[in-house]
């Protein structure tokens, strides 16, 4: 008969009592599979021990698995409070990044403010950062307004019109209509009419789909109706129409040329006068943006005894402002991380980053780029300190206001400009040929030298020498196809019937043609023709190696322009060195090379600059911007980042709980092996007992006596 190891009422007596000393109230208590007995084992036995086998094995699991449910239960606890810490922590930086938004932008440090005298006679729109401060007083002599023609009256508007190509372009008639000077500066258009929109309104709505500034619209009544032609404002955008008829006739009653005039003028373009300052200006239309710097105004109406005063001023207070504001967030943003960092925890949220050390990381950063000196900037303004922002002995920023030359005050009403260089980018060239536009995430702040080694240049073609005054189409092939910056144009052709005064115009014409063209307009591509030294000269307006005018076709008589079928030259790029390192040079843009501290910085190189200094800083609020947002980007940030792994150390939670259930399982199993094995020794011991109790009455000398 086997031993039995202990003593089941001791092992339960010492396991209640630990139990009672240990039971775990966590914060989450997982759902155990517990492969309870049915009933206790006692009685699936019919007798045995006594004991409560199904509580004690119960129990003695539970022993086994708190503490590594402890020690789960307090890891998943301090992951969650640094989750929620960041996210708190999110919030706070969030705040603070609105903030430094604001304090970056140069267009906070450049507000102005204007007021007007008369608003009956003008308004103004809007008022730029780049606006001059200064009284300016203005006269309106004349408003600008549009030509205006009507067509001959049609039945309905599905009368049809022809089909064909009506070409419009822009220019000034003479008063009687006798000649027309075409603008080579503006864009018209060519609008083709087919069988699908043969009809007045389909003209209409041509017209108005081309989108070239000509507002087409249908006047009239069943029975008469009219096309009315609204163009643009200005004197030298009255409208020229030629039509070329196609398979049906008819679309040359649109003509508005100098040889047939389908149209009846109601009314010419006019330019916009006025004064300003004494000086009489013209415009072509009445919303006027480029006669006092940074204003848009527009004028309503014309009185020449009247002088409307604006005054333009600068206004510092949008920058007081934005510069307070940061001060308080940077002190909000301070608080709330040294809540997060404390080393107690009371409060939700209160300490839950204090072993964390991103958050303090973050912290440490911008108190240093606070109490450092900007990059990029030499001497005066280079830190708050030096405008009367400093830090206080807890930490928090303090603005000194103490009536002293070196205080706030003074600094923002007498070096306003010093601060705004302290707070935002700022790209400075001693060259005003060399005009610093952009810069990059990676270009350092500093001064760069810069070496122009080569001009860009535009594309040119020049024809041979030809006299082409008093030049006449009639019976001539004066077609040619051009190509200008590698796209090719369609087929074009002079005017028939037309004579040409002078080079001058005869190139006007060209030019206007060309870029006319739809492949040209959608690439961008134009080109500037002029009457120079007895020849044409084609000049595309773009610069650069890819910038170049080639005739790939001419008509038979267009030698008598001097034009064949040529390439002319092609441009060349800028090129040039910064800081004595090959740059990058594209058109006139010259870029830093990259992986040098100029990658990113951009500037356009006007010809004739042969080198300058560029000075860049990127100002306390972008470095700052850029701080936050290492920070706070959604994907890549460290804080996004930094959540990332901890819920990817919360996933590992759940599989060592997934493991402990398993190791549970396998502990109860065994121990309800054991307490049944238990059971029946007990039970056997039992029987044995009976027996012998048996025995011994029936023995001589122990029998019971009856």
């Amino acid at each position: 008969m086997g031993q039995i190891p202990c003593n089941p009422v001791k092992v339960y007596a010492k396991a209640a009592d630990t139990y009672d000393r240990q039971r775990i109230f966590g914060k989450r208590r997982r759902a155990m599979a517990v492969n309870d007995i049915s009933s206790n084992i006692i009685n699936q036995l019919g007798g045995g021990s006594g004991i409560d086998t199904r509580n004690l094995v119960n129990q003695l699991v539970e022993l086994e698995r708190a503490p590594e449910e402890q020690r789960l239960n307090r890891r998943e606890e301090k992951l969650e409070a640094q989750i929620s810490g960041l996210g708190l922590m999110r919030s706070a930086v969030d705040e603070f990044e609105g903030v430094l938004g604001v304090l970056s932008n140069p267009d906070t440090f450049n507000a102005k403010s204007a007021s007007i005298s008369d608003t009956s006679l003008m308004a103004v729109n809007e008022l730029k950062p780049d606006a001059v401060p200064g009284n300016y007083r203005i006269k309106i002599e004349q408003v600008a307004q549009s030509q205006s023609l009507s067509s001959a009256p049609y039945a309905s508007l599905d009368s049809a019109i022809g089909t064909g190509t009506l070409t419009l372009r822009f220019g000034d008639w003479a008063d009687d209509l006798s000649g027309f000077t075409v603008d080579p500066n503006s864009e018209g258009a060519a609008i083709e009419i087919d069988e699908s929109n043969n009809s007045l309104a389909g003209l209409r709505d041509a017209i108005n789909k081309a989108d070239v500034g000509v507002q087409a619209s249908i006047v009239g009544q069943e029975g008469s109706y009219q096309l009315l032609l609204t163009g643009p404002t200005g004197a030298t955008k009255e409208l020229e129409i030629t039509a070329a008829e196609g398979a049906t006739a008819g679309l040359a009653n649109f003509n508005f040329n100098e040889a047939n005039k389908g149209f009846t003028e109601q009314q010419k373009g006019q330019d916009a006068i006025l004064r300003v300052n004494g000086l009489q200006v013209t415009r072509e239309n009445n919303t006027i943006d480029d006669v006092i710097d940074g204003v848009e105004f527009d004028i309503f109406n014309s009185d020449i005894n009247e002088e409307i005063s604006i005054n333009v001023s600068e206004d510092r207070g949008q920058a007081e402002e934005a510069i307070r504001g940061f001060v308080e967030a940077y002190n909000s943003l301070y608080k709330e991380m040294q809540f997060l960092l404390d080393n107690d925890s009371g409060e939700e949220g209160q300490g839950s980053l204090n072993s964390d050390p991103l958050a303090a990381n973050m912290l440490r950063t911008i108190r240093g780029q606070l109490g450092a000196a900007v990059p990029g900037i030499e001497g005066g303004f280079s830190s708050l300190a030096n405008m009367g922002i400093r830090t206080k002995l807890d930490g928090t920023l303090e603005i000194v206001e103490n009536g002293k030359a070196t205080d706030f005050r003074a600094a923002m009403d007498n070096n306003f400009e010093e601060i705004r260089n302290l707070f935002v980018p700022n790209l400075e060239s001693t060259n005003a040929r060399i005009d610093a536009t952009a810069f990059g995430n990676r270009t350092q702040a500093g001064s760069y030298e810069v070496d122009i080694t080569q001009d860009a240049s535009r594309g040119v073609l020049a024809a041979d020498p030809a006299a082409v005054a008093g030049l006449d189409t009639t019976g001539k092939d004066y077609s040619f196809t051009v190509k200008v910056d590698g796209k090719e144009a369609a087929p074009i052709s002079l005017p028939e019937g037309k004579t040409y005064a002078s080079g001058e115009e005869l190139a006007n014409e060209l030019q206007t043609l060309i870029n006319l063209d739809s492949t040209l307009k959608e690439n961008n591509a134009k080109v500037r023709v002029t009457y120079e030294g007895g020849a044409l000269k084609f000049e595309s307006n773009a610069y650069g190696k890819n910038s170049q005018v080639e005739f790939t076709a001419v008509g038979a008589d267009m030698g008598d322009m001097g034009i064949t079928v040529k390439k002319g030259t092609a441009g060349v790029d800028v090129a040039g060195t910064i800081n004595g390192e090959e740059a990058f040079g594209f058109g006139q843009v010259l870029r830093g090379a990259i992986g040098s501290p100029a990658e990113g910085l951009s500037m356009l190189v006007a010809q004739g600059a042969t080198g300058g200094t560029i000075t860049f800083s990127r100002g306390l609020g972008a470095n700052l911007a850029g701080t936050i947002d290492g920070y706070m980007r959604s994907n890549s940030g460290l804080i996004a980042e930094r959540e990332a792994n901890l819920r990817s150390d919360l996933d590992e939670i759940e599989d060592d709980r997934d493991q402990l259930d398993r190791r549970t399982e396998a502990f109860r199993a065994r121990q309800e092996s054991q307490f049944l094995i238990m059971e029946q020794i007990v039970r056997s011991l039992n029987n044995t007992g009976d027996f012998l109790d048996g025995i011994n009455d029936r023995l001589p000398f122990t029998a019971k006596s009856s």
